[in-house]
């Protein structure tokens, strides 16, 4: 017996140092439609991105082209490669072929042998080849079907129907995207394009071992649960073997540590194991904000040999659903982490290209970093797009950004026939797999609004089907989805919703579909108040938890120009601009909110103007954002719950949403090409840890309103004591001396949010000499700790005050190092909403931008991605203008 074991051993070591793995990433593709196009490409490539490498279709995102290039996904695409083996390689007896992701249904032949067909890009697929299939030199081939009519005739097969069966008009797509496991988005949705791409996506190559070798391999470590009594972390480790039953002592090793453990393991297969690692051991991992990120590698080897590890970091996880108490109906709806509640600032994360092959760790990297720069501490995977590449979850680690991911079902209701769920299963198993390693996921959810599709019927269901519908979201979600979670992620730090939005524990007391899921009493709430005044924030309603809400901008006029250089394109309602606004009545509502609230341009110059209308959108959003910030911050406390309608107790707010698929009219806070819109500058300002507010209350009063008041807060989620001086002063536009402040000391031991003081509008007005809103405006400044922070209340709408000529400078411009300049700018009198903006060959971001400047003199600085060693002024295109511009004709 000890011999065996010896020789058990042995294999072990040979078998993990002889695998050979043959790369068949490469630039020698052969692709063709066998109709129009053949070319020669690099995969990771697909059909548009091979084709545009080649030199056959121009830039896809360009012009019309996401119409044009229609027809590249409607017929069958086969991609080949020739590649050669060596005799050693083709002494091996067990040759696999990996596709860490393929786009996406489709047959694989290696020397005309069968090899396997897929159905997904949800999971790698992995695949045997025969011995007598291989040979020194060899072609591989693997034939696509078109997406687009394999969800067509899949939607036949089925039998019913199950809507929405195509997307709207406005967004020229294509239809029963819910029948194809793909991204959902590449068949459009109401920001981006339809490109519904095919190819090979990642890494793919075959690897050869000897079927009597041993293998182990390492499938997920999760750090599950912590038990406070104990002070132990529980981390659950998942290891597989393809080989007859055995066992190998595995050593684990926490690096950085002093901690190892040692333990025989018997294999059957797939084995799952817990260990306890003691608390002293390690620090805490803390999202963005509320401290470090400290992340460990726990490797697991046999006899030094390794086998594989994985980067954990160690936190608890709470999704508080309290009730409160008699008299307040419904549950709280908040994280707590590391048994602290934390209020979530964050957004709603999309893929950020059509083509994922073309998408760089570095632009992934610099959209991160613009989120953790705004104070972000958490991002909203969306279930219409992707499971992102590995690196982007080490990234959201690393940066402390927590991520909410759905599973990617958004929309839609599905089918459920038993193929169908089982590909879902396998789907939802590999990822929780993959991914639950990560300390920065902290919940799962099932789907993107798809219980309140069911529950409000969004798409028409006739009542005698609405049972069957009901049974089959809770077959999909509930039977399948969640099954499968838990099957996986056993532990107690990640919990799991079924939807988004959704009541949270009052939804599974409604049998996991509530009767209003977008109940502000529980759970989180999406809304969007596009057809009203969105400055008002009377118009929001006051949820527990906001996950998704938003307006839509113009993205800049160097982005516009990426896409076109057709000048007749550019204005506010072109065919073009038209063409790229998926989303119906957008770009007229997007207009009325300006009018409301902005002057309009007064130039006749067409592209002026259209650049003026950009602007203004931008400031329209920007102020929009700051609105909805400012509203769930000032309620986001226990002590603003309202005793009559028991609302408040907000504790999140992630907008829809922080980054760009194309160059379009979005709700997206960052340009596709990285440029920060006004309103990422606004969401950094609004989601600053220590913050001050002002409100208005009623909404624009009029300045002799004896019952209309300005409540003034101060926001504190740091959690040393702050100590500081609020100081607000009533001001017009006319001159740099305020007509009168006010001062207030502030004291503040915890977080939490105090209210400073009540002043009467209608006494502050007539002190200030103000009988008119429109003439002034209320200009606060929170100085603490060192630190200064302004926040700035408009008493009228900024259309109706009387703007002068600011006679903005930039007085000097200064390179400080090779990322970062210094700009001073000066004016002569207040101005309104200064935009700074550069050239779009530099990419980078303003420590602030679309500012007041209440001072006659301040100074900007500005951070580029990458160093500007050979820098010049002139190639730098400094730009800037403020609201008075737009009045000149």
């Amino acid at each position: 017996m000890f011999r065996q074991y010896i020789v058990l051993l042995f294999f072990i070591c040979i078998s993990l140092s002889n695998s050979n793995r043959i790369s068949l990433v490469g630039n020698d593709w052969t692709i063709t439609d066998n109709i129009n196009h053949t070319a020669q490409g690099r995969v990771p490539g697909t059909v548009h991105t091979i084709l545009l490498a080649d030199g056959q279709i121009p830039e896809p995102y360009a012009d019309y082209n996401d119409v044009t290039f229609r027809y590249l996904v409607h017929t069958k695409w086969v991609f080949t490669k020739k590649f050669n083996l060596t005799s050693d390689f083709l002494a091996y007896n067990h040759t696999i072929i990996h596709l860490e992701q393929i786009d996406t249904v489709s047959n694989i032949t290696i020397n005309g042998c069968p090899v396997g067909r897929t159905h997904s890009m949800f999971i790698p697929h992995t695949f045997n080849i025969e011995n007598s299939c291989l040979k020194l030199e060899n072609t591989i081939q693997i034939d696509f079907d078109s997406p687009v009519l394999y969800a067509l005739q899949e939607s036949i097969a089925y039998n019913v129907t199950v809507p929405p069966t195509c997307t709207p008009d406005a967004q020229n797509g294509e239809c029963h995207v819910q029948f194809i496991r793909k991204e959902p988005c590449s068949f459009s949705w109401d920001w981006g394009p339809s490109f519904a791409p095919i190819g090979i996506t990642r890494d793919i190559y075959l690897e050869a071992t000897n079927a009597s070798d041993i293998t182990i391999q390492l499938e997920s470590i999760n750090v599950a649960s912590y038990d406070a009594t104990q002070k132990t972390w529980r981390a659950d480790v998942m290891l597989s073997s393809n080989n007859d039953p055995f066992s190998s002592t595995l050593k684990f090793v926490l690096e950085n540590t002093t901690w190892s453990y040692e333990a025989v393991v018997p294999f059957t297969k797939n084995v799952s194991l817990s260990i306890n690692i003691p608390d002293n051991q390690v620090a805490r991992w803390w999202p963005n904000g509320y401290g470090d990120q400290r992340l460990y590698t726990l490797s697991i080897s046999n006899k030094g040999t390794p086998i594989g590890s994985r980067v954990i970091g160690f936190r608890t996880v709470e999704l508080v659903q309290e009730n409160y108490g008699a008299g307040i109906n419904g549950t709280s709806f908040y994280f707590s982490i590391n048994s602290k509640p934390i209020y979530i600032k964050g957004s709603n994360w999309i893929p950020s290209d059509s083509f994922q092959e073309r998408v760089s760790d570095e632009k992934l990297e610099r959209l991160l970093r613009s989120g953790q720069v705004a104070h972000m501490n958490m991002l909203r995977i969306w279930g219409g797009g992707i499971y992102e590449r590995d690196s982007f979850y080490e990234m959201t680690d690393r940066l402390g950004i927590m991520l909410w991911h759905d599973f990617m079902f958004a929309c839609a209701l599905y089918p459920v026939d038993e193929p169908f769920l089982n590909r879902v299963h396998e789907e939802v198993i590999h990822q929780v797999k993959r991914l639950q390693s990560h300390a920065s996921i902290v919940i799962w959810a099932g789907n993107n609004e798809n219980e309140a599709a069911v529950a409000q019927n969004w798409y028409g269901v006739a009542p005698a089907d609405m049972n069957r519908t009901k049974d089959e979201y809770r077959k999909l979600y509930v039977d399948t989805v969640m099954v499968a979670v838990k099957e996986m992620d056993k532990g107690t730090n990640r919990p799991f919703v079924t939807s988004s939005p959704s009541n949270g524990l009052e939804s599974i007391t409604e049998n996991y579909i509530a009767t209003d899921p977008q109940s502000s009493l529980y759970g989180d709430v999406h809304f969007y108040g596009w057809k009203d005044d969105s400055w008002d924030t009377t118009t929001y309603p006051i949820s527990r938890f906001l996950s998704e809400s938003g307006i839509q901008s113009m993205p800049s006029l160097d982005t516009w120009f990426e896409v076109t250089k057709n000048v007749s394109d550019l204005s506010f309602n072109s065919s073009f601009v038209l063409h790229r606004e998926h989303s119906s009545g957008q770009t007229i509502a997007m207009k009325v909110h300006i009018e409301q609230n902005l002057p309009l341009p007064k130039t006749n110059d067409s592209l002026n103007n259209f650049g003026q209308f950009i602007y203004l959108s931008q400031i329209n959003q920007a102020m929009t954002m700051k609105s909805i910030s400012d509203f769930c911050r000032v309620h986001s406390s226990k002590d603003m719950i309202n005793n009559k309608t028991s609302e408040g107790n907000t504790m999140g707010l992630m907008y829809w949403q922080i980054n760009d698929i194309w160059q379009a009219p979005t709700w997206s806070t960052i340009e596709y090409g990285l440029k920060w819109k006004m309103s990422h500058y606004y969401i950094q300002h609004a989601y600053a840890p220590v913050y001050p507010i002002a409100t208005l209350t009623p909404y624009l009063a009029n300045a002799t309103d004896e019952n209309a008041q300005i409540s003034l807060y101060i926001i504190n989620e740091l959690s040393n004591k702050i100590r500081g001086t609020l100081i607000c002063e009533v001001r017009s536009l006319d001159t740099f001396t305020p007509r009168i402040s006010y001062g207030s000391d502030v004291s503040m031991d915890s977080p939490g949010t105090q209210h400073v003081d009540n002043l009467p509008y209608a006494l502050l007005m007539k002190r200030a000499n103000c009988m008119d809103s429109s003439k002034c405006l209320m200009h606060c400044g929170f100085n603490y700790n060192q630190e200064h922070i302004g926040q700035t209340l408009f008493f009228s709408q900024p259309k109706n005050y009387e703007l002068s000529n600011p006679n903005l400078k930039i007085e000097s411009f200064k390179q400080i190092s090779p990322t970062d300049f210094n700009i001073t700018i000066t004016v002569e009198r207040p101005a309104l909403f200064v935009w700074l903006d550069v050239s779009a060959n530099i990419t980078g971001y303003f420590s602030r931008n679309g500012f007041h400047m209440f001072e006659p003199t301040t100074t900007v600085g500005f951070h580029s991605w990458t160093p500007l060693t050979d820098f010049n002024q002139a190639n730098f295109d400094l730009r800037h203008m403020s609201l008075f511009d737009v009045t000149l004709p």
